[in-house]
Formats: structure tokens, sequence, C-alpha cells
């Protein structure tokens, strides 16, 4: 097989850099580069750092696809700090199925570097969200005393306010099954004929919860006048129970419909 070049025959003696914006510049490095691995007769792993940096949401989604179909064949590690593009990642290897590990760097103790399992909670889905969750009430109601003070109530609104969270993201991947998602240049109406919504209970159940929630996090300030008590470890059990209930509702009712 022969191996095709490109050139740039300008009557011109700019730099490429004058020439070629810098996305420009890195379509053409990553093209030429997977290009050159097409003809190669290897299997060895590749490692992209930032792929995507200075590319406009077309070029960045086709790169996204692109590395994903990669993988079928070799190991693909992407380093990125870009969470849109991360999206992109994720969406396409969900859609072709391919086995994947995912980690997280950050600062711990002053020193950078330190490697965590997973996502970062904002980009979790519901599911580590929620398993998240009871292992902090698990962990909280070890030692959860009979008079809490400032620091476990500070504890308890923190934990709640990811509760909060968690449950909007339920409302968006699992309500309306993803159709609409944040960060994303796409509506999946595909996944349309899929949702199946609420009926009256479960709106009630989703209502009840968000406000216990809201009336708990520090997002809201209280009436110090009326000196209310955070919810207990327990009451943080039930109320991750009654979340995960939701979900399986709606699921099943899917299922059925």
């Amino acid at each position: 097989m022969k191996q095709r070049g490109a050139l740039l025959d300008l009557p011109t003696s700019n730099k490429i850099d004058e020439i070629l914006s810098e996305g420009e510049q890195r379509v053409i490095a990553l093209g030429s580069f997977f290009a050159e691995l097409a003809l190669s007769d290897h299997s060895c792993g590749i490692v992209f750092d930032d792929p995507v940096s200075s590319l406009d949401h077309w070029r960045r989604r086709n790169v996204a696809r692109r590395l994903v179909e990669e993988a079928k064949k070799r190991q693909v590690i992407v380093f990125t700090h870009d969470t849109s593009f991360l999206g992109q990642l994720c969406d396409e290897i969900d859609a072709e199925g391919i086995g994947n590990s995912m980690s997280f760097l950050e600062w711990r103790d002053g020193f950078p570097g330190c490697v965590n399992d997973g996502l970062p909670w904002d980009h979790q889905g519901y599911k580590e969200r929620i398993s998240d969750l009871e292992r902090a009430q698990t962990k909280i109601a070890k030692s959860w005393p009979t008079y809490p003070g400032e620091k476990e109530m500070g504890e308890m609104r923190h934990q709640y306010d990811r509760l909060r969270a968690t449950l909007e993201r339920v409302i968006q991947d699992v309500v309306f099954n993803g159709v609409v998602k944040r960060y994303r240049d796409w509506i999946r109406v595909d996944s349309l004929e899929d949702v199946v919504g609420f009926d009256r209970t479960e709106y009630e159940a989703i209502e009840k919860l968000h406000k216990r929630s809201c009336d708990v996090v520090t997002a809201h300030d209280p009436s110090s006048a009326k000196a209310d008590t955070v919810p207990t470890s327990t009451d943080l059990g039930n109320d991750i129970a009654a979340l995960k209930a939701i979900v399986e509702t709606i699921k099943n009712r899917r299922k059925t419909a």
C-alpha cells in the first residue's frame, strides 16, 4: 500500500501559523496521525493529551467518534480537562458499547496527581451518585450523635445538597430518558419513544423529596427563630431509599408501557 502525503503549494513564504489557525493545524495533525495509524501494521496503545483544544463542536464530536472507533482495535488513553468533550466521549463510548475505565486527578494534602477511580461528582450519572450517597450515609450513621453540632449539621446539609442534585439528574436521565442533556448540542429524538413521564403520585414523591432537600441545604437561609434541626442519618437513609424507589417505579412502568 502506497503512503500518500499532502503539500500546501502556495505562492508565499509565510510560516504555517500565519496561514492556518491553531484549530486547523490541530485538525491536520490529527488527520495525518490517524491516516498513518491506518497504514501501520501494529496495535500498540496511543495516548492523547487534550486532543480537541481549539476545535469547534462539530470537529470535537468527530474526534470523539474517531477515538472510540480506534479503541475497538487498540488501547486508547485520553487526558482532558474539557468537560464538554468528556461528555461527548462518554456518549460515543455508550453508543458503541466499548469497555472503558475512567479516573480523575486532584490535589490532595498539598500534592497534585492523586488518582481517583471513576469521575468527579459533577460528571457522575445518577447511579454512581446514589452509590456515593449510600456510602456517605453509612459512614455518617456510625457516629451520628444524639445532639449534632455545627460540624455534623454542615455535613448533613452537604449530603442533602448532593441528594437534591441527584434528584435533578434522575429527572434528566430517567423521567425524560436522557432526551435532553445539558452541554450537548443535540436532542436524542430516538430516546423520546421510551419517555413515560410520571403520574400524579410519582410527581408528588419527586416534589416532596426536592422540597425536603431545599429546606435543608445552605442555598436557602432558614429562619433562625424556628431553630429547625437537620435530618438524622436515619432520615437521610430513608430519603435515599425514596429516591431509589422513584427510579425503580418509573423504570418498571417503562417496561410495561
